[in-house]
């Protein structure tokens, strides 16, 4: 029910103190004697709407606050079968609601005008994006009817109407014929003639050199690397690809399956495999943008580990998206941190690698969002990093100092005051109270208690 009006509420009051009784005021001013009962006993103030019950316990706002950091393109709609999955029983509008909550403090206060600013945004008919996908659209195939592109561009989100899409099309195809050169001629000449599923007496494209990718590399790092490798530039390789390349990359969320560019996937893979010479079974597992997972369970954007990548002969930092319960290379001791900070060398502290075996091992009985969750958790039980330096545990110390002395010795480039490096020092001692938060089933007030059962924990 609304919130009464403050004079109908103080009403109520008044009556109460004169003696009348709950069902004679409610009979008075037509309202339930609930309501009437829960004035006259203080539950409710007047004037003061009641704030909703929060579903979205302090555990699983932990929970999406990690996710949203770890992977900031994450769908909410990903996000709440995750959480879904661990017992959260409320409906996606009540989830909505109460993620938008969540979001709230870490936000940056907004502009006085923001909603001019973002009328300003939408007022954008034809982005960038749009305009090339048209380019390369009509280089591809020059007597491509304008309503199929329109229609192409309405599953790509434009928003406009056909006539204002007729008049921005004359406008990009004058500005094309404006910059035409020969070089441009030669380059939509072999567009012309490279296109996927060409016939078997035209020409196919085949690129000298392969270059294999990183595990859960985007496919912007990808494309980039391969054109380089090549000698060429992003737009020569996205030419002789199909569009679904180009929509892929101009999607922050390249983990995304548009229904409209699920179709087209498989053709995708082959073209790609066939530019690059490489095993399409092997792109598929290595590149997440295909939609074949190479993990279980949810993933977390990160910096792939440098001394993995130097192997391959890449010096330059590739964005990965790895199993959310990966925070290190085992292999290499690289502390692999969330995206903007730098990644660490921990081998100098030999428990933060021992702990991640732990946490992998933990998989064996629980799903990865319940590991996440009861990471959270723990997380919330160790005490917070102190203010003074001579208030910091000893061993939190030793690490902390091991820490900083190697990666600043080793990389003059990172900094000695990075959130990573307490995460790092804090991981052992936050693991090490994991499988008692797992194992804690009959506590009802435990957050797990309400997940799906998991196996139960191996007996010593």
């Amino acid at each position: 029910m609304p919130m009464l009006p403050r004079d109908r509420a103080e009403l109520i009051l008044a009556l109460g103190k004169a003696g009348w009784s709950v069902n004679a005021i409610a009979e008075q001013l037509g309202y339930s004697p609930t309501t009437i009962r829960s004035y006259l006993s203080g539950r409710k103030t007047p004037g003061v709407r009641t704030a909703r019950t929060r579903l979205l316990t302090d555990a699983l706002a932990d929970y999406s606050r990690q996710r949203l950091t770890e992977d900031p393109h994450l769908r909410p709609n990903a996000l709440f079968k995750e959480l879904k999955e661990l017992g959260f029983q409320a409906s996606r509008a009540t989830f909505y609601r109460e993620l938008q909550q969540v979001k709230q403090p870490s936000d940056p206060p907004s502009h006085p005008d923001q909603d001019l600013l973002d009328l300003a945004g939408r007022s954008r008919l034809f982005t960038d994006a749009h305009a090339d996908h048209i380019r390369q659209c009509l280089a591809r195939d020059p007597n491509l009817r304008p309503n199929a592109l329109f229609k192409e561009l309405k599953g790509l989100g434009f928003q406009a109407s056909r006539a204002t899409f007729y008049r921005e099309l004359r406008q990009v195809r004058q500005s094309a014929e404006a910059r035409s050169d020969p070089d441009r001629d030669l380059l939509l000449d072999l567009v012309r003639r490279s296109r996927p599923g060409a016939g078997p007496g035209e020409h196919t494209v085949v690129l000298p050199r392969p270059v294999a990718p990183i595990t859960g590399e985007l496919l912007s790092s990808y494309l980039p690397r391969l054109a380089h490798a090549n000698h060429l530039t992003l737009a020569e390789v996205l030419a002789v690809l199909p569009t679904w390349f180009t929509t892929k990359i101009n999607n922050p969320d390249e983990l995304a399956q548009h229904h409209m560019l699920a179709p087209a996937t498989t053709d995708a893979l082959s073209a790609l495999a066939r530019l690059a010479r490489t095993n399409p079974q092997h792109l598929a597992g290595a590149l997440p943008a295909f939609g074949a997972a190479h993990t279980r369970g949810p993933v977390r954007a990160t910096t792939a580990c440098r001394c993995c990548t130097a192997r391959r002969g890449v010096t330059e930092p590739v964005p990965v998206h790895l199993p959310v319960h990966l925070k290190l290379c085992t292999r290499h001791g690289i502390w692999l941190s969330d995206t903007g900070q730098p990644n660490l060398d921990v081998t100098g502290c030999p428990e933060i690698i021992t702990a991640q075996h732990r946490a992998n091992r933990l998989l064996r009985r629980y799903t990865p969002q319940q590991l996440v969750l009861a990471h959270e958790v723990a997380l919330a039980a160790v005490p917070p990093w102190p203010a003074t330096p001579a208030d910091i545990p000893l061993h939190w110390r030793h690490r902390l100092l091991t820490l900083q002395t190697i990666n600043h010795n080793r990389r003059r480039d990172i900094g000695t005051d990075h959130d990573a490096y307490t995460r790092a020092a804090k991981y052992p001692d936050v693991i090490a109270l994991v499988p008692g938060i797992l194992s804690i089933r009959e506590n009802k007030q435990d957050p797990l208690a309400t997940s799906p059962r998991p196996r139960p924990p191996r007996r010593p």
